[in-house]
């Protein structure tokens, strides 16, 4: 198993700067260019949200963190930049053909904060992955056969 991290507060802080350096970047730029940091905001922003352990990326083939039970974790992170949620129609990256349990995608909003979670088990995920040559589902897909676990404009 790979190297894992513990998420604390002080990652979630240095995000956060990252996150501010990366909107003025946008706004000087007239919001036509970003710095690409979406994966690694998702990343870190789930596994402190579910209390993941990251996983080193150079030894974690198929995986991006591990549950407290060990189930390996695939995260997709996708953010919502025009306000609205058209971008479903959009494909998420390509999954590899190494083997995790689960995957949580993860819709940022402009500012980089959380708008909803998505989990599916890889089992329900597989099908539809493998049908595709470049095994790069749909957000559509994907939401599918997955379950909306976190919706932050949910009441209640």
């Amino acid at each position: 198993m790979a190297e894992l991290f513990e998420i604390t507060q002080e990652h979630v802080d240095v995000i956060e700067s990252a996150i501010k350096v990366a909107r003025q970047y946008e706004t000087m730029m007239g919001d036509k260019q970003r710095l690409g940091i979406t994966g690694e905001v998702g990343d870190i922003k789930a596994c402190f949200k579910y209390n993941l352990k990251l996983a080193k990326l150079t030894e974690s083939p198929g995986y991006d963190a591990v549950d407290s039970e060990g189930k390996k974790v695939q995260i997709r992170t996708r953010r919502i930049v025009s306000g609205t949620k058209t971008i479903d129609s959009k494909r998420l990256s390509t999954f590899s053909k190494d083997k995790f349990d689960y995957c949580l995608l993860i819709m940022l909003d402009k500012e980089y904060d959380i708008d909803e979670v998505w989990r599916t088990e890889a089992s329900a995920l597989e099908p539809i992955i493998w049908q595709l040559t470049k095994r790069n589902p749909t957000i559509t897909a994907f939401k599918r056969v997955g379950e909306l676990i976190y919706e932050k404009n949910a009441s209640g």
